[in-house]
């Protein structure tokens, strides 16, 4: 039968044939003028980006030697055995050979050690393993008596380490000077007295090499005069000249061009080669393209990412059953990873379609033999599965995939914990439409993220419910948001000294709701798993702002959840409200949860610190609940830590809290952090709290949250 359609393909084939012949003959004339034109340009171009690599492999080498040296005097200098020897009535030199004099060379950290007075003289000192006889600072040249002149205040209280390049009678030097103080707390000196560590570490031709080594740098010495154009100054840190750093340049443009020279025949010929490969290639190509129509809907039926079937081809498939009236019970597992937004914005879309490719590869291997996987979009999977023990084999598949994802996944490097919200529906499609048993797995799996995450859930009728009551819920939240339903009540935070009222807690309260007020526990979890949260925070962060910006003597404390706080745009958000409202950033303190801070570590870092440069204080909320150690509360650098009711509540009848607490507040306290206990009901609670050193306190002891309306009459009646 003659097919006029399949005649016009190849009609089209033969044309775009001859169309990509002469684009291939015109490609290697283009290809033949370009590497002759270029090579001149190439070879000139890579002498300077050589030549300019090395200018900057130069000044890294001078500032890892300089910054090894600010090393050395902060391992020292912060010492509490250094105060102990050093500030006593007279100086044990024993000691202090034996601890800095004595390791002249080794390693060739340093040659010379000092420690100087209030007034910079040379106490003792120990230069290449000899005792030091000068006492004042001729020796060291004017690169220290430059850091001594410019950083007096910062040397005096023993905020920063400084370290430099010097002249010295000996030679050129890197050195450094910091405050001899303890490692944590302050000096316990009250007077004019102070100790300051000196190490000095002159430059010779090994250092040069060692330095050339490491940053490959050929033939890297010294000179006292600039002796060619690859030369870089060494200054002083008053800024004076003593010397320059001078290479040999590679110039591996030249020796590249030369060497190419010959090749570029060569690769011309591979070139006319592969164009011409490809000309075959692609006439085979489109011949099979005429006919290619089938290949054509299996693409289209294709994930992009995770090469699996997509969403149309698992629906198709279901409905070609429910067509042939077929009664085998028919399963439909579907899984959402949980957490896998964050991956998207901590690490990059990269990483995120590496972790699903990954995860495809797996589920795919777990699935029973006659299972069908398919990537429904985003992050969520489904597999079906038919026959009598269906939903025992789609239970062992959820099963399997849940113990998989228990285990962290090694992603590019990365080592990313992720977890997944299952649900499980069966149905026979004759009774239940593909479109409805996708519908009962959806509502399952929410039940499962809504529930705690990483877990299985089986749909019952139950769930249906509960699940129509969740969207009534949202919904009411939207309107709610619009009618202006909600209000902020305000506990009060009072100084644990005085108790006096410093500060206010902002919370959400939904007191107008058509349907009956709801407490925040009802309805919190559920704007958080909709993403109504981040317009609700929003209010409660302006409201709170304007009810509480003629209020200057209170500070004002507000949660963000964990939804608004994974928003790449929150800082820019708070910063909006800040100005709109007029509120001061310095009044403003926002609360994260501990158990965020801990599981997105590198998200929370960025934000607190754009928090803070808005100049707003950042709280820890809820500590004791989760695992933060020392090291996070520094990094993090808190403003401060609010101690959970669940652990501050306890100190009146469980010692072992009551010691938690205790170090808890110590700990803070080293680290210039505030504490606030949250859960103060009696009295007695409240004078434990206050002997443990605690700052603040909160709790029904003092006042339950209120109205506005209800803060200010307190107040009113206090200033009375």
């Amino acid at each position: 039968m003659f097919n006029p359609s399949g005649w016009r393909n190849i009609a089209t084939a033969k044309t775009l044939f001859v169309m990509i012949f002469l684009a291939g003959i015109g490609l290697i004339v283009s290809i033949v003028s370009l590497l002759y034109l270029s090579q001149h340009l190439i070879s000139s171009k890579t002498n300077e980006i050589d030549a300019h690599r090395s200018a900057l492999s130069v000044e890294g080498a001078l500032q890892t030697s300089v910054n090894r040296i600010l090393s050395l005097v902060m391992d020292n200098a912060v010492w509490d055995d250094a105060v102990h020897q050093t500030y006593a009535p007279k100086l044990d030199t024993a000691w202090l050979y034996n601890t800095w004099g004595a390791g002249y060379k080794i390693n060739d950290l340093y040659d010379g050690t000092f420690v100087l007075d209030e007034q910079y003289r040379v106490l003792w000192g120990a230069f290449r393993r000899q005792p030091f006889q000068e006492n004042d600072l001729r020796f060291f040249g004017e690169g220290l008596q430059a850091l001594i002149a410019h950083h007096r205040n910062d040397l005096l209280t023993g905020k920063h380490i400084f370290a430099g390049i010097t002249q010295t009678s000996a030679g050129i030097a890197f050195v450094g000077i910091g405050l001899i103080r303890p490692m944590t707390g302050r000096l316990q000196i009250y007077d004019a007295t102070r100790r300051y560590l000196v190490i000095t570490r002159h430059i010779n031709a090994q250092i040069l090499r060692d330095l050339g080594n490491t940053f490959q740098i050929a033939n890297l010495h010294l000179t006292r005069e600039k002796s060619s154009e690859y030369s870089i100054p060494l200054l002083t840190s008053g800024g004076k000249p003593v010397g320059f750093l001078n290479w040999q340049p590679r110039l591996p443009g030249a020796e590249a061009a030369a060497a190419a020279s010959a090749e570029i025949r060569q690769i011309v010929a591979l070139a006319a080669g592969l164009i011409l490969f490809f000309i075959v290639l692609s006439s085979l190509g489109l011949y099979k393209l005429a006919r290619g129509e089938k290949q054509a809907r299996e693409i289209a039926l294709t994930d992009w990412l995770s090469h699996l079937p997509n969403r149309r081809a698992l629906i198709e498939q279901l409905e070609r059953v429910r067509k042939h009236g077929d009664d085998e019970l028919k399963t439909v597992v579907f899984i959402d990873l949980d957490g896998f937004k964050d991956v998207n914005d901590i690490y990059g879309h990269d990483v995120g379609d590496a972790l699903i490719v990954h995860i495809a590869h797996t589920l795919h291997a777990l699935v029973p033999d006659d299972g069908m996987l398919a990537r429904m979009g985003g992050d969520e999977f489904a597999m079906t599965l038919g026959g009598a023990l269906s939903e025992q084999h789609a239970a062992a598949f959820a099963g399997s995939v849940l113990d998989f994802l228990n285990s962290p996944l090694r992603i590019r490097g990365r080592t990313i914990h992720i977890s997944a919200s299952i649900g499980i529906a069966s149905g026979i499609l004759r009774e239940c439409t593909t479109s409805e048993l996708f519908r009962r797995a959806d509502i399952a799996m929410y039940h499962s993220k809504i529930t705690g995450k990483g877990r299985i859930t089986h749909y019952d009728a139950e769930l249906n419910s509960a699940r129509e009551h969740q969207l009534t819920i949202e919904n009411d939240i939207r309107a709610g948001l619009e009618r202006n339903e909600f209000d902020v009540w305000y506990q009060p935070i009072v100084d644990a000294r005085s108790l006096t009222m410093t500060a206010v807690e902002a919370l959400v309260r939904w007191p107008r709701r058509p349907a009956g007020e709801l407490k925040p526990d009802a309805f919190i979890a559920i704007a958080e798993s909709s993403g109504l949260i981040y317009s609700l925070g929003q209010f409660v962060l302006r409201r709170a702002c304007s009810d509480m910006k003629n209020l200057g003597d209170l500070k004002l404390s507000v949660n963000i959840s964990p939804a608004q706080f994974r928003d790449p745009e929150f800082e820019d958000k708070v910063s909006q409200v800040l100005v709109t409202s007029g509120f001061p950033a310095q009044r403003l303190q926002l609360e994260v949860t501990e158990t965020y801070v801990l599981e997105n570590p590198e998200r929370a870092h960025s934000a607190i610190s754009n928090l803070k440069m808005l100049g707003t204080d950042v709280a820890l909320d809820d500590f004791g609940t989760g695992y933060s150690s020392i090291g996070y509360l520094r990094r993090f650098n808190f403003d401060t830590i609010k101690i959970d009711k669940s652990l501050a509540g306890l100190v009146d009848d469980d010692d072992q809290a009551a010691a938690l607490v205790s170090g808890t507040i110590r700990i803070a306290s080293a680290l210039g952090m505030t504490v606030i206990a949250e859960g103060v009901e009696n009295e007695k609670q409240m004078k434990l709290l206050r002997l443990a050193g605690c700052d603040q306190l909160q709790g029904f002891l003092f006042s339950e949250p209120m109205p506005l309306a209800s803060l200010l009459q307190i107040r009113q009646q206090r200033q009375c």
